[in-house]
């Protein structure tokens, strides 16, 4: 009997190990969900309705506009208290522009703007996003002189 009773601690260790284990590994997945990323949707479905003046024919393009700004601001939109970038990098074909997004009893929004519409999309970013990114393509622009948006993130 000895020798079962020695076996059982060292399996309560391990069960307690485990259990620890489990909840430390619980844990860290949270973390990760906690930790959101957002960004804006690359193309904007917008519906328009159009009174031609008499004897002019309506028609559409069949694209999609496509991103073509992004703004924070520290509070909804509306206020109008846009942040500017705290980092700007051009390098060849790019302009890199970042945020550090700082405390603020506000919420800070994204705001995303688009080509060849006046829509806008506006979301408030999640408790825990703390930096954004936009990458800019300098090699071309949209009608009225906005720059597609390669890539973009809030973290």
């Amino acid at each position: 009997m000895q020798p079962a009773a020695r076996a059982c601690p060292s399996v309560r260790c391990f069960a307690r190990a485990a259990i620890a284990s489990a909840i430390a590994m619980a844990g860290c997945g949270l973390a990760q969900a906690v930790r959101a990323e957002v960004s804006c949707p690359d193309h904007l479905q917008v519906v328009q309705q159009v009174q031609a003046p008499a004897g002019w024919a309506v028609s559409h393009s069949g694209s999609a506009p496509r991103l073509a700004g992004v703004t924070l601001f520290d509070g909804p939109p509306s206020n109008r208290v846009s942040l500017q970038s705290d980092r700007r990098k051009q390098s060849g074909r790019e302009l890199i522009l970042s945020w550090q997004l700082r405390e603020s009893p506000r919420s800070h929004y994204l705001q995303c703007s688009y080509e060849r519409t006046t829509a806008v999309l506006s979301a408030p970013l999640p408790p825990g996003v703390h930096e954004c990114e936009v990458v800019f393509d300098l090699t071309t622009s949209y009608p009225g002189g906005a720059m597609p948006v390669k890539r973009m993130v809030c973290r």
